[in-house]
């Protein structure tokens, strides 16, 4: 998809935040009745366990959490089982943000561009998650090889997404939204993966978004 194809400037800026409060806002809106911190109390330890189960992770371990926004996900990783977490994310005020959040010596946030960088010069982690991000991403195809560039053989990567895209667009004058296409993301991860596991989120958990159809997937590097 292009800039022109969403009828609009493609516009990351929309999660550029200065608190955390309306960070929780952007990373978890509003669904089905829940708000941002009834879904971050309830969602965050039921996806740390999907992701668990799809991982077996140690204190010897470098995940990758792409597009961690303020590090829910990388710190509950960390408290779970002592890994150590590269957070990725496009956003400068969230990394800012992850890294008072994280409070972690086992916990670093870089952009898309320093991640690449570091892979270049041999960095490879053991696994890699990505949460309600590749339904945002401009050039998804971009985002999913990153990812698998950046895995040890037969590393593995855990992917949560709604099947709707929602590119976030400025159309002028401070207007906002979420443009759809037709890029499918579960398309895109079968041809750079190997399917684990898939399924559907519960609804009690992930409130709505099931409802809309979001699915989970597990994935390792082909051989």
């Amino acid at each position: 998809m292009t800039e022109q194809q969403i009828r609009g400037r493609y516009f990351p800026e929309i999660f550029d935040t200065p608190t955390m409060e309306q960070a929780k806002q952007i990373i978890l809106t509003n669904e089905g009745g829940a708000n941002s911190e009834t879904r971050w109390q309830t969602e965050t330890p039921y996806v740390m366990e999907l992701i668990l189960q799809a991982f077996t992770l140690g204190p010897d371990m470098v995940v990758l959490d792409y597009g961690c926004g303020i590090g829910r996900l990388a710190r509950a990783l960390i408290d779970a089982s002592g890994c150590s977490v590269i957070g990725v994310d496009i956003s400068q005020s969230m990394r800012r943000l992850a890294r008072d959040y994280v409070g972690s010596d086992r916990f670093i946030v870089v952009s898309p561009s320093q991640y690449d960088m570091m892979t270049h010069a041999g960095l490879r982690v053991h696994a890699a998650i990505a949460v309600w991000v590749l339904q945002h991403c401009l050039k998804p195809a971009e985002d999913i090889a990153r990812i698998r560039r950046g895995l040890v053989p037969r590393g593995g990567a855990f992917v949560l997404n709604m099947p709707k895209r929602a590119v976030p667009k400025l159309d002028g004058w401070n207007k906002f939204s979420f443009a759809p296409d037709e890029i499918d993301i579960a398309e895109l991860l079968r041809a750079e993966f190997h399917v684990q596991a898939e399924g559907a989120p519960e609804q009690s958990q992930i409130k709505n978004m099931a409802d809309a159809g979001a699915y989970w997937v597990s994935l390792r590097l082909r051989h």
